[in-house]
């Protein structure tokens, strides 16, 4: 045959043994990160690499990485094998794994959309208390019941305190003895400080509230909020558990070097359902676009697959962050 049964048995432990470490590794982002050990560096070449696929997104980057394995396959059919040949295929390998179950555990909804998380909240430290009052004024008046709100009924609350401390200082202020006005204005001016720093946060949770509630209504019309992505965790297993196998008998074929081209050939022979594999997600987007009212079907899996790129950008680079603090 053109492999003995010692090295198939070989080859099928180093598979399944790979298969073993990745798939556990799989169950958390930073931990598959680590598993590659894959240097900031590296993961801001994964971000890169996804950025420049921007006709069909993210099965547009799988592509790109499966179908030069299978031009070099096919070369190897007709010339003898070369370790570099094999060797430069493993790291785009790795990074596809890495990408195929990021993919999954966003679709799981393990990893959070990045318009999902929490909006920071936005900050009215430098803002003038004045422009405030003068904000919430003309809010109320476009709206009467906006002066419900609690936080502006806190605003108004604070505006009352003031005025009438201001008015208790004016009116004290003549009967103090000159030498002992700057001790009482002192203390006035930290009770006006206080007024002014619960109007700023009061304002601030008012503007944090509108950016989450803008958050919201963009997020509904996010298609990957829109479609039960979900249902792609499964065929995204399986896409992971075949380049792993792939990537595992290229590793095994550069080490092992006796008698390998026999399983080489019969990779080759497979190219088919890998590239199926890709396909079959493409499918997949239609069906899960077939789903939504007044979706084009034409445009909606491409933007789909545009979709799940731009937020494995993110996430690629929130990675990236982590490995670059020392």
């Amino acid at each position: 045959s053109a492999y003995n049964s010692a090295g198939m048995v070989g080859l099928e432990k180093r598979i399944s043994g790979d298969w073993i470490d990745v798939r556990e590794a799989g169950a958390d982002a930073y931990t598959l990160s680590g598993l590659f050990k894959f240097s900031a560096q590296r993961l801001g070449k994964v971000a890169a690499d996804l950025r420049l696929c921007v006709e069909e997104g993210l099965l547009e980057y799988k592509l790109s990485v499966l179908r030069p394995v299978f031009a070099s396959l096919e070369a190897l059919q007709y010339q003898s094998v070369s370790s570099e040949a094999l060797g430069a295929h493993e790291e785009p390998l790795e990074e596809l794994l890495l990408v195929m179950l990021l993919q999954r555990l966003l679709c799981a909804g393990t990893i959070p959309l990045a318009r999902a998380r929490p909006p920071r909240p936005v900050s009215a430290e430098g803002l003038q208390v004045g422009a405030i009052l003068g904000d919430i004024k003309r809010r109320i008046q476009s709206d009467p019941g906006f002066r419900q709100h609690p936080a502006v009924k806190n605003i108004l609350m604070q505006v009352s305190l003031y005025q009438s401390e201001k008015k208790k200082m004016d009116e004290l202020l003549p009967t103090i003895q000159p030498d002992r006005r700057e001790v009482f204005r002192r203390n006035f001016q930290e009770a006006f400080q206080r007024a002014f720093d619960s109007i700023r946060k009061n304002f601030s949770d008012i503007l944090t509230e509108e950016q989450a509630r803008k958050q919201g209504q963009e997020r509904q019309e996010d298609l990957l909020v829109k479609t039960s992505i979900r249902a792609l965790a499964g065929p995204l297993l399986e896409q992971a558990r075949q380049v792993s196998r792939l990537r595992s008998t290229l590793a095994f074929a550069r080490e092992d070097k006796f008698k390998t081209r026999g399983v080489l050939v019969a990779l080759y022979r497979e190219r088919k359902d890998f590239v199926g594999l890709i396909e079959r997600e493409r499918s997949h987007y239609g069906q899960l676009c077939g789903e939504l009212a007044g979706q084009t079907a034409i445009s909606c899996p491409a933007h789909l697959s545009q979709r799940l790129r731009d937020e494995l950008i993110l996430i690629v680079l929130r990675m990236e962050k982590v490995e670059e603090t020392p």
